[in-house]
């Protein structure tokens, strides 16, 4: 799975699902909104609102079809704090996952504050969807059509 911001997706398959985690007793609230470029500039086509509870997992599906969202943007804002004492760092991972296949993940380490201080870390970044070649159409010869 390639490590950068774009995310390469099936146009004819099935639904996305993203997924968040957090581990080590870590709370964490996320906001993700789908972004599409329209006459040059940014607009919202989805939102949703992610909170990892006692299990540190939530999900949920994208609702725009796969066809249309090349080129579109998902971004997220995660604000994490920890809610065991003596635990001040967590994991973090945001999976985008398609017909039971991860397309693409994100995996960070963060020092987080404690949630009885009242305190939270926020912090964020977006992958851009691209679709990918089909295997069914053969590329072999491509290099004998270059006249």
């Amino acid at each position: 799975m390639p490590k950068s911001n774009y995310c390469l997706i099936d146009p004819d398959g099935g639904s996305l699902k993203v997924r968040v985690t957090a581990n080590n007793g870590i709370r964490s609230g996320s906001v993700f909104i789908l972004w599409e470029i329209q006459n040059g500039k940014w607009e919202k086509k989805e939102k949703f609102n992610v909170i990892t509870g006692d299990d540190g997992v939530d999900e949920f599906i994208l609702l725009e079809k796969p066809d249309d969202i090349e080129n579109d943007s998902l971004a997220w804002s995660i604000n994490a704090c920890s809610s065991i004492n003596n635990v001040e760092r967590g994991e973090f991972s945001i999976t985008i996952i398609q017909d039971g296949k991860d397309r693409w993940k994100k995996e960070s380490s963060r020092l987080v504050p404690k949630c009885s201080d009242g305190k939270q870390l926020q912090f964020g970044s977006h992958v851009i969807f691209k679709h990918m070649i089909s295997e069914h159409i053969p590329t072999s010869d491509l290099w004998k059509d270059t006249e």
